[in-house]
């Protein structure tokens, strides 16, 4: 039957025992000794447990149910004891999942589960219309939110503020990110996009330990990791040395913050440096400029030099003392010529006119200086030596204090030599010049062998014609020009001189080899007269040479025209181009 809560008391008597049943039931219940649910609400607004012990409701079987403990008020899902404000324990049997809590509301709304302290929010929630799940936090007692992680369906997890979609699976927005052991930490800074150590003296290590094969940007630098000889390629996936870089044009770039800049190659023993300094490059055994690198001064139109620092020419070669090594040595074992040009394509002193010349100078270390010996090279046109791309010798070097041109030879092959000409072999082809000296002393007619030397005036008498001194000529030739040194005498007007060449006369005849005849003018090859011969030097200019065969006789004379006599001492130079083949 029903029994109305109105008609209770409002304690139970104390006879009522344990184990007396009162069921709470809907009011279409059958069964005795009920009350019906609507009664129950209508009587009181919460349940109070009797004693210390709290209350519990438990299914029939006594395992799963719901308790409140009486000392703490703790609340137990499934548990009699619980020790925490909440304690959840999962029913293993359960279709429905493993330890689910499940909060559900509708998609227009905002769900969630919040931690506060007192006035800090933490909270898990789903937003309205959004199918992610947030953490958020509010230090404001909840009146606004920030976010901090999202996870959507696919996975993907980020940590930042944004309500947009996810599009990667982990995503971390704003500040570093720090994984720390001990006091070392490597460090995701987002603000410079860099990843670094947490201190400065800590070296951070990829594919250290498992030596696998680095590749930073698309090939950009890749690390082909080795335990005893790792490669690195620079715009190269296989390298095969330890540093291989490899791209179009320009590969490689060395730069600095100052004016210089070097690169070091080093093996066991010695070091060799590449660099930069200011506009001079240099390589050699000494970082920076220094008389034993070599050294290019890209200055102006570039200058190279060997030994100095500061080389001034466009091949500039130095040694600094007499016991040092030959500055330049030039070889070749080739079938090639070995061949040094030097070229001169401007004047000297830089100017566009005057002498465009080209010399090889050769100096000698004379105690603390070097002085010019030797200049050999090409004369243009000089106000000083003349010559039209004449190859000139010059003593004491062109650039000498005294300068001096000791030999010449001409574009014609010509070989002029101030000196004599010396030669151990016995045979000598080509031309050559020779010079004879002879001095005698004669009367009237006076006949000189060019070859000779102090004939008497006996043999000299124009009335002995037989004996009258001639020269033999070995070699085919020309006479080139004539001295005449006269002793003290009165000066006699109008002398002749004949220069002789006649072809002997055949062995055996009779014919006469015209030797002293003054009226032989067939075989005079040159005659001029002397105004007035007086004491002291004649040169007799010779307008062209006068050519005579090997095996001629060759004889000078000097006579006069009128009846006046000679009667003098004379030396004559004559010199004489020879042509030997």
């Amino acid at each position: 039957m029903s029994i109305p809560l109105s008609s209770l008391s409002d304690k139970l008597n104390t006879n009522v025992l344990g184990d007396d049943i009162f069921l709470i039931s809907n009011a279409n219940s059958s069964q005795d000794n009920k009350i019906t649910r609507d009664e129950l609400s209508q009587s009181f607004d919460s349940f109070t447990a009797q004693n210390v012990s709290g209350f519990t409701i438990f299914e029939s079987a006594g395992a799963f149910g719901l308790s409140v403990s009486g000392a703490n008020g703790f609340v137990g899902i499934n548990d009699r004891t619980p020790n925490v404000s909440l304690n959840i324990v999962d029913n293993s049997a359960s279709t429905n999942g493993l330890g689910q809590i499940r909060i559900s509301g509708g998609s227009a709304r905002k769900v969630g589960i919040s931690i506060t302290d007192p006035s800090v929010y933490y909270q898990f929630s789903k937003k309205p219309n959004d199918t992610k799940l947030y953490l958020e936090s509010s230090v404001n007692g909840g009146s606004t939110f920030t976010n901090l992680m999202a996870v959507d369906q696919s996975g993907n997890f980020a940590i930042h503020g944004t309500t947009g979609s996810l599009t990667n699976k982990f995503l971390i927005s704003g500040e570093f990110v720090q994984f720390q052991n001990s006091g070392n930490a490597l460090i995701f800074d987002p603000y410079n996009t860099e990843i670094k150590t947490s201190a400065t003296d800590e070296t951070l290590f990829l594919n250290y330990n498992n030596i696998a094969d680095i590749n930073i940007g698309k090939n950009g630098v890749f690390v082909k990791n080795n335990i005893s000889t790792p490669y690195v390629g620079i715009g190269h996936s296989s390298p095969d040395a330890v540093l291989h870089a490899s791209g179009v044009g320009q590969v490689a770039k060395l730069q600095s913050s100052s004016t210089t800049v070097s690169q070091c190659f080093k093996h066991s023993t010695s070091d060799a440096f590449i660099g930069l300094n200011s506009n001079k490059f240099y390589f050699g055994p000494s970082n920076g400029l220094s008389s034993y690198n070599i050294v290019y001064n890209m200055a102006g139109d570039g200058t190279f030099g060997l030994g100095t620092p500061n080389p001034v020419y466009k091949l500039d070669l130095l040694s600094t003392g007499p016991t040092e090594y030959t500055v330049a040595h030039f070889e070749t074992t080739g079938a090639k010529t070995c061949e040094v040009v030097i070229g001169s394509n401007k004047a000297l002193g830089g100017a566009d006119t005057g002498p465009r010349n080209s010399f090889l100078t050769f100096s000698r270390y004379d105690g603390s200086t070097d002085v010019d010996k030797w200049s050999i090279g090409n004369i243009k046109t000089d106000t000083t030596f003349g010559g039209n791309d004449d190859f000139v010798f010059i003593t004491n070097g062109y650039f000498g204090a005294s300068p001096d041109v000791v030999a010449k030879l001409s574009t014609a092959g010509n070989l002029d030599i101030d000196g004599s000409y010396t030669t151990a072999s016995s045979y000598c082809k080509g031309q050559y010049i020779q010079v004879y000296t002879t001095s005698l002393a004669g009367t009237s007619h006076i006949y000189i062998d060019p070859f000779g030397t102090n004939a008497s005036s006996a043999s000299n008498n124009s009335n002995i014609v037989g004996n009258a001194p001639f020269g033999i000529a070995m070699y085919a030739g020309s006479l080139q020009r004539i001295r005449l040194s006269v002793t003290s005498i009165t000066p006699i007007a109008n002398v002749i001189f004949q220069f002789y060449a006649i072809t002997p006369a055949a062995t055996g005849s009779s014919t006469t080899n015209n030797i002293g005849d003054t009226t032989d003018t067939a075989n005079v090859k040159y005659t001029t007269t002397i105004a007035s011969l007086i004491a002291g030097t004649t040169t007799l200019v010779i307008p062209t040479s006068h050519s005579f065969s090997a095996g001629q006789l060759l004889q000078f004379r000097l006579f006069t025209a009128g009846p006046v006599a000679l009667n003098v001492v004379v030396q004559m130079t004559s010199s004489f181009r020879y042509t030997i083949v």
